[in-house]
């Protein structure tokens, strides 16, 4: 059983059918599908990272005989991609929020808007780049 298994969110089967209920608010029924394992991936050990904003014939003329040099590239990369996955993870907590709960005023809640679309877009951006 792998880590994101172990959060026990239910898959349906080929011969179950998934209710209605989780349709009405599609949007709601994915974040409390994807929050669990964007958290579950964050916290594992991860053992690489994509290079952001390079294609592949940049990575390799990249690759000098300077290893100070690649040692501060990976260093970069590496919390260039962690902060990428902390502000999808916030931006899935606040559509959680704002689906949930009513903010108290007006501030809070285009804040949480503001999270949320942030978040959302680097999830659309680097979906294909949620692998280890």
């Amino acid at each position: 059983m792998t880590e994101i298994d172990a959060l026990g969110a239910w898959v349906p089967t080929e011969t179950e059918e998934i209710e209605g209920s989780e349709l009405w608010s599609l949007d709601a029924t994915l974040t409390d599908y994807i929050l669990p394992r964007i958290k579950a991936f964050r916290s594992m050990k991860r053992h690489g990272y994509p290079v952001l904003g390079k294609n592949m014939a940049e990575v390799a003329a990249d690759d000098s005989d300077d290893d100070d040099k690649d040692s501060l590239d990976d260093e970069f990369h590496e919390a260039e991609w962690e902060n990428i996955l902390f502000d999808i993870e916030k931006g899935f907590e606040a559509h959680k929020e704002l689906t949930a709960a009513d903010f108290v005023t007006h501030t809070e809640n285009r804040l949480a808007e503001e999270t949320m679309q942030k978040g959302l877009r680097l999830f659309g951006e680097h979906y294909g780049h949620l692998w280890d």
